[in-house]
């Protein structure tokens, strides 16, 4: 019967969308999947093997390989002094010779020097050949000597050691070995002196006969002298004035760390000293090695102490 016959109008039947069951089924399987796989999640996060979630991760480094131990270096013993008696020891004179053992310093110059001197503080300090406290000392030098107050001139200076000119006596005998004569010196140790500055120098020139005083102001003054003749010349190299006191045949004479090198004495003495005094004759040479001035220039150099540096040249 047709609608219009029935009286209704008849429902319409539902559409049955095509694949609805098979997108079910499909839900099904991925809800089985995701089930699956968090039971696997959970299984291995319970194995044994595997690390906590809350573990830290520790960065660890390799251990240090131990550094070999070493043992301290000890410290080198001192050197033991050798044993001496001061007042055994010799001491210079005038006439007298000095210990083979003390070195002779050939020095030509005033260039290079330490520019000081040496005062002792006792009364007797011993002096050494060499620098070394584990060897004896040979020589005793003493305060004064000759009316002055003792001040050498410092050739060199060591760690805790100072080498001076000896102030007189000789090497040797200018008849034996004339290169000996001059030029002892000796080594002291530096706590048994004061140093000080010395400024002041004298220069004896052979060939000009002159003599050239350099004051501490570093102002000069120069002379006429006389000098050693060809026979007895005034011995060369470097030297120091030792004492300024009357002579008996000179007067007021100043006198150096010099001897001569070509006699034994004067006058029947053991000694041949080489001084700087008044005489006459000035431009000639004409003496016995000393050095003649003038009674006017000889003032110049009257007030010179002990240690002054002396370098007569050719």
């Amino acid at each position: 019967m047709s609608e219009m016959q029935s009286g209704f109008a008849a429902r319409p039947a539902p559409r049955r969308r095509p694949g609805a069951r098979a997108w079910g089924w499909l839900a099904g399987v991925v809800a089985i999947a995701l089930v699956a796989l968090v039971a696997t999640a959970v299984w291995f996060g319970r194995t044994p093997d595997a690390e906590p979630a809350s573990a830290p991760i520790v960065a660890t480094s390799p251990s240090p390989s131990p550094s070999p131990s070493t043992s301290p270096t000890p410290p080198k013993p001192k050197p033991k002094p050798a044993d001496f008696s001061l007042a055994a020891l010799p001491r210079p004179d005038i006439d007298e010779l000095l210990p083979r053992a003390l070195p002779v310093a050939k020095v030509d110059t005033l260039k290079g020097l330490p520019g000081s001197v040496a005062v002792p503080k006792a009364d007797r300090i011993p002096a050494w050949a060499r620098p070394d406290v584990t060897k004896a000392p040979v020589l005793a030098l003493e305060s004064t000597y000759y009316d002055a107050d003792a001040r050498w001139l410092v050739l060199e200076r060591r760690p805790g050691w100072v080498k001076v000119l000896v102030p007189y006596g000789r090497g040797a005998l200018p008849s034996r070995d004339p290169e000996k004569v001059n030029g002892v010196s000796g080594w002291l140790q530096k706590n048994d002196v004061v140093l000080k500055k010395e400024r002041r120098s004298v220069v004896i020139d052979l060939s000009a006969r002159t003599v050239t005083i350099k004051r501490a102001d570093g102002t000069s003054e120069q002379f006429l002298a006389a000098v050693g003749a060809p026979a007895t010349p005034t011995p060369k190299g470097l030297t120091q004035v030792f004492t300024v006191t009357e002579a008996v045949n000179t007067g007021l004479s100043v006198f150096l760390s010099l001897q001569s090198e070509s006699l034994d004495g004067f006058y029947g003495t053991d000694y041949a000293a080489t001084a700087i005094h008044v005489g006459v004759d000035q431009g000639l040479s004409v003496s016995n090695g000393c050095i003649r001035l003038t009674s006017a220039d000889f003032e110049h150099l009257a007030g010179l102490d002990p240690g002054v540096p002396v370098l007569v040249k050719a």
